[in-house]
């Protein structure tokens, strides 16, 4: 294979990958920003954990310092303006000892219109901020790549 066409091979994927993911994580963040910005207020309680085991490597070479390590979604109660009973699952699960604690009050801000819109302010948006530089960072590295090959060929 040729340094132009490994050049072709890197942008391909780096450039979807990257745009596609920080695609992703900017939605996120402007539901999440519009939500604080906007939305109606209410009052939950974290009534209990949904745990999740993450799962090791499909390859048994590598292995990920997060491998086998148990995560909890908090899963928070609360009730919209006009009294609807809402019981939802936080978006980003934690360590047990980072987790909101089970009976921890916290302020929940919602979409009136559809209410399974929600989230958690105390939570806020950093790790989609990540998500979003990383995406970013992927796309220009792709179309990086892409630079190369194009200069190659000539």
């Amino acid at each position: 294979m040729s340094p132009s066409q490994i050049l072709w091979l890197f942008a391909s994927v780096f450039t979807p990958v990257g745009a596609a993911g920080g695609g992703v994580a900017l939605l996120k963040v402007r539901r999440v920003r519009r939500l604080l910005r906007e939305g109606a207020t209410a009052r939950g309680v974290v009534t209990r954990h949904e745990q999740t085991r993450i799962a090791p490597a499909a390859d048994t070479t590598s292995v990920r310092r997060s491998s086998g390590t148990t995560v909890y979604y908090p899963v928070v109660a609360w009730s919209t303006g006009d009294g609807r009973a809402m019981e939802t699952r936080a978006d980003i699960a934690r360590p047990k000892n980072r987790t909101l604690p089970v009976g921890a009050r916290v302020e929940v801000r919602y979409d009136p219109a559809n209410p399974s819109r929600w989230t958690l302010p105390a939570e806020g948006n950093g790790l989609w901020w990540l998500f979003l530089a990383l995406g970013a960072l992927f796309a220009v590295m792709g179309l990086g790549f892409l630079i190369g090959a194009l200069s190659r060929g000539r």
